[in-house]
């Protein structure tokens, strides 16, 4: 199983949510509303100033556990659903999972 992670401008949740839901097979997703910074700090919308002093820029994450043979649909949806060509468009991560236990069932 992978989980994918990515970072995105919170006016992209709604075409990422989209794209997510047209993929067969993907069981779920979760959004969170997140502030931080990256690499282009000092040069973005998110640069300092008295109004934003810490310089950060809002985002939304956007975090999806599925079947490796999915997650390669679900990285290219979410890429081009959240694609605007500018910077700060965000940054996708995956990663392994080694198990998942669902809270219903029973745990021993």
């Amino acid at each position: 199983m992978k989980e994918i992670k990515a970072y995105i401008k919170a006016m992209k949740r709604e075409a990422v949510t989209h794209a997510l839901h047209a993929i067969e097979g993907v069981q779920g997703a979760s959004f969170s509303d997140v502030i931080g910074f990256g690499r282009g700090k000092s040069e973005s919308s998110g640069n300092l100033s008295d109004t934003n002093p810490s310089g950060y820029v809002k985002h939304v994450k956007v975090e999806v556990v599925c079947e490796d043979a999915l997650a390669l649909k679900v990285i290219n949806a979410i890429h081009r659903a959240a694609h605007t060509g500018l910077r700060g468009d965000g940054c996708i991560f995956v990663s392994d999972v080694d198990k998942k236990v669902r809270i219903q069932e029973a745990f021993e």
